[in-house]
């Protein structure tokens, strides 16, 4: 609210008595806001589904449960095991799916595949009976019965108790207490907190239950980690091994015959200076060819530009003194770190490398922009050209340490090249530190 203004031109401080009842008035609101909340009535929709469901389901695992061991006696429901305990994943899948509803759904955990081909057999119901992970999933199934309408009745006692105050107080208001008034107003604002808290309960009950071992997931983690770093080794072996070879068959070339020229120039200096200065000259030639060539090598690495002028700057000389037209497009949001700056500008340089030596491409374009990356900020860089397409990551260096260098960063790499073209190479990196920050120093004594 905006206070009035006197008449002397300045804005009037409120008043004291107004001052609590603006803070009353707010605290008033904030209890009273869950009362109106869709996520309220959603969680509380969401345990009275799942007290009924968990009935509906556990009459269905024992109605089947039944029928196929009382058959096993005649041989018969051997190969009813595995539909069996598939109708008993599906069940449970339904209710990982729920969890959405107050909040995210819920993963899988990894079960064992039924082993042999796609039909009933013997092989494939032992393995499947002796899966520990499934006969969690008939556990919950057990469980659930219980607990699922118990956190129901827990989040449903404060509504009840809420509706039968006002209940009391339409029939009767004579009879009604203060106490009782007081009650029914502290319920109004607890009801929908209490409801909103059991259905997480029942959420994290799901999945512990039904969700990924935390275990499972750690080795997991670890392996794919493992993964990346031997992707890294590989990929800076490979970058060792082209430095070397142009450092051999460039530079190295050069300075040879920049050595041979010096010494026949210095013995022709005396007899021929003519002849020397033309030698001279041409060794200066081989001066220049090879501090411009130690300069391309040293911009593979990591390019003054890209710490100077930023990534965008970096891109455009990339693309610069290209045979065919490429065009660069940088849109983002924010300045990027420096270690997925350099990953991004590697990305580029390789496969605008690709699209000049191979592609037999008219031109071509980059696109470096903020991705979707689920909460978490990625960079989406789109490498396109027309050219003749066929391209395969499996052969061929260019693609192999562009996909080592995505994939030991964290990222994801794509390419789509159909023979005939056209060719998108897509490369998602999240944005965030890839080397762990050094510790601060240490305070001096």
């Amino acid at each position: 609210m905006i206070d009035p203004v006197s008449d002397t031109g300045a804005v009037s401080s409120p008043s004291p008595d107004a001052r609590p009842f603006a803070s009353w008035r707010g605290a008033i609101e904030w209890w009273y806001r869950p009362v109106v909340l869709a996520e309220t009535w959603v969680a509380l929709g969401y345990l009275a589904v799942g007290a009924l469901w968990s009935a509906v389901v556990f009459v269905a695992a024992v109605v089947v449960f039944s029928i196929t061991f009382a058959l096993v006696l005649v041989f018969v429901g051997l190969f009813l095991i595995v539909p069996t305990f598939a109708l008993v994943d599906a069940m449970c899948g339904v209710e990982r799916r729920r969890a959405s509803w107050v909040g995210q759904r819920i993963a899988p955990r990894s079960l064992r595949p039924a082993s042999g081909s796609g039909r009933p057999s013997i092989r494939s119901a032992t393995s499947t009976l002796t899966d520990p992970e499934r006969w969690r999933q008939v556990a919950f199934i057990c469980c659930y019965l219980l607990v699922a309408p118990l956190l129901f009745a827990v989040a449903v006692t404060p509504w009840s108790g809420l509706l039968g105050l006002f209940f009391a107080t339409v029939s009767d208001p004579s009879s009604v207490d203060v106490l009782a008034v007081i009650a029914g107003l502290v319920l109004a604002g607890a009801a929908p907190r209490i409801t909103t808290a059991v259905a997480g309960v029942n959420r994290s009950f799901v999945a512990w239950f039904l969700g990924p071992d935390p275990t499972v997931e750690l080795q997991d983690r670890v392996d794919e980690l493992a993964d990346q770093r031997t992707l890294i080794l590989e990929a800076v072996a490979a970058e060792r091994r082209r430095i070397e070879r142009d450092l051999h068959d460039g530079v190295q070339q050069q300075l040879v015959a920049l050595g041979i020229d010096i010494g026949r120039a210095q013995s022709r200096l005396a007899d021929d200076p003519a002849a020397a200065r033309q030698l001279l000259d041409d060794a200066l030639v081989k001066v220049r060819g090879a501090v411009g060539e130690l300069r391309v090598i040293g911009r593979g690495l990591h390019p003054a530009v890209l710490a100077d002028r930023g990534l965008d700057a970096a891109l455009s000389s990339i693309v610069a003194g290209a045979s065919v037209p490429i065009t660069i497009d940088v849109a983002l949001a924010d300045d990027l770190p420096d270690d997925v700056a350099a990953t991004a500008y590697y990305v580029v340089n390789e496969a605008v490398a690709n699209v000049l030596k191979h592609a037999g491409a008219r031109a071509g374009s980059v696109r470096v922009a903020d991705g979707d990356g689920d909460g978490r900020r990625t960079l989406a860089i789109t490498v396109r050209d027309d050219g003749c397409g066929g391209a395969d990551p499996t052969t061929g260096t260019g693609l192999a340490g562009i996909r080592a260098r995505v994939e030991g960063a964290d990222g994801v790499f794509r390419i789509d090249s159909p023979v005939g073209g056209p060719t998108t190479l897509v490369a998602m990196l999240p944005v965030q530190s890839l080397r762990r920050p050094l510790p601060p120093p240490r305070p001096a004594r």
